[in-house]
């Protein structure tokens, strides 16, 4: 496998008509860029219906809506907005890190609220998953109602380059 530099090189030394030819060229950065693009699925959990926990494309990792579902148990955490935020957070933090990923490389993030009254506390809660000054954009909106009757649920998009 050649890295970027290597193909920028080989592109000098064929304009200078010493190195690999045109074809050669071509096939390296056609190989470079499937394997930038290659799709890779993370599943370090069970799941509650048809869809990846996150999806690992390039350097990019999508991670689906968590809700407070116990990786132990699969139930729902619901003591409190904290409680349930905290584990929402964990399980990010597991399919980040089964993908080799940590809070550090999210760039964005979705939360969604059943009732948006509970926005303060679980900004509170969120707030520390995260280094301050260095937070993902987000949204955070409120919804009629989410999976397993959950009062919160957030995804994420992760970038490490």
């Amino acid at each position: 496998m050649k890295s970027i530099p290597a193909l920028m090189a080989c592109c000098l030394f064929v304009s200078w008509g010493c190195g690999p030819g045109q074809d050669e060229v071509r096939r390296l950065v056609r190989e470079e860029m499937a394997q930038a693009m290659e799709k890779a699925i993370i599943k370090p959990s069970p799941v509650i219906g048809p869809y990846s926990p996150a999806v690992r494309l390039g350097n990019f990792l999508f991670v689906s809506g968590q809700i407070a579902l116990d990786p132990e148990t699969g139930a729902l955490r619901q003591d409190n907005i904290e409680v349930e935020t905290r584990q929402v957070l964990d399980n990010l933090r597991r399919v980040l890190a089964a993908a080799g990923f940590d809070s550090s490389h999210a760039i964005s993030a979705t939360v969604y609220l059943k009732n948006m009254n509970d926005y303060q506390k679980m900004n509170a809660i969120y707030g520390g998953y995260f280094q301050e000054g260095a937070y993902p954009a987000r949204v955070a909106v409120q919804v009629g109602d989410l999976p397993k009757q959950a009062n919160v649920e957030i995804s994420l998009i992760a970038f490490k380059p």
